[in-house]
């Protein structure tokens, strides 16, 4: 696929082409399985970071989770059938005594399902500590294109998220990574980031739909439900083997909602977000049913 091609998906092939493109790439490379995911916030506020579209620096600092809140959030996770379960983390970086208690909820629990982290900008020895840990997948999104980055952060660089990203492969773990739509963006910046997140061969994107957070600096664009699927097509169709995952702003696509696993959605996020609530496991749970998709 060429850029061309991806900006068609965006602005005219029709949604019922678009639907039936990508249940075919989806069947072939996922089958009728969707994915759940789930995060605990570790450590909120307190970000040195100004990244417009998020609250994080406006808010108190508050410390990290204590070990045993960490591994119990895990267990709970675990038990209700979600299939991996991040450890998130506000900041640029995290200090070594942060990241030792990380790797130590990481190998307390290996027995529960898969953990995954996502803990701002680490070099390759810290990203290796993680992984051998267990933590077996590192989520780092770029956000956006390189272009329109300086436009919703100025304290670091879309360079550097993206040599986090190479360096958490580097390491050995699995790479979840992707960005946020409607603060501002234009389709060529969507078109960029899906392009770089193939270049950088990432295992798995996670899409978010802006929701207004109180204290951010963005003012959310509205997206109607058929940009949102056409915008899904289109990150799909120029990364066919990679997972895509929605994570916040499903309630965006209203009705259409039951439509994206059929334009090529593998995964969803349940229970509560960061910063905003999310959707309940037993709705979740109901949508993958009713739309004749299985966990």
């Amino acid at each position: 696929m060429n850029r061309q091609e991806a900006s068609d998906i965006l602005t005219a092939v029709s949604l019922d082409e678009l639907s039936d493109r990508c249940s075919s790439v989806r069947s072939a490379g996922f089958g009728d399985r969707v994915h759940l995911c789930a995060i605990l916030n570790a450590k909120d506020g307190g970000c040195s970071e100004d990244c417009a579209f998020c609250a994080q620096s406006r808010t108190a600092g508050k410390p990290m989770l204590e070990l045993e809140k960490l591994v119990e959030a895990h267990r709970i996770v675990s038990s209700a059938g979600i299939h991996r379960f991040s450890l998130v983390t506000s900041g640029k970086r995290l200090s070594e005594k942060e990241l030792k208690r990380i790797c130590e909820a990481a190998s307390m629990g290996r027995k529960y399902s898969p953990m995954c982290a996502s803990l701002g900008i680490l070099g390759l020895n810290e990203l290796k500590e993680l992984k051998d840990a267990g933590i077996t997948r590192y989520h780092h999104n770029l956000e956006t294109s390189e272009y329109f980055f300086p436009s919703i952060c100025t304290t670091h660089s879309w360079d550097e998220r993206r040599m986090t990203v190479h360096r958490a492969k580097l390491a050995g773990m699995s790479v979840c990574s992707g960005g946020i739509m409607g603060i501002g963006e234009s389709d060529n910046d969507r078109i960029d980031l899906a392009f770089s997140l193939q270049e950088l061969e990432v295992d798995s994107i996670a899409l978010n739909f802006y929701l207004p957070v109180e204290g951010a600096g963005v003012d959310a664009e509205y997206l109607p439900p058929g940009k949102l699927l056409r915008i899904i097509a289109m990150f799909r169709l120029v990364n066919p083997t990679a997972e895509l995952r929605i994570c916040a702003g499903r309630e965006g696509l209203e009705m259409m909602g039951e439509k994206m696993f059929s334009f090529g959605v593998t995964g969803i996020m349940t229970g509560m977000l960061l910063t905003t609530e999310g959707s309940q496991l037993e709705q979740d749970l109901d949508l993958i049913d009713r739309t004749g998709f299985r966990t």
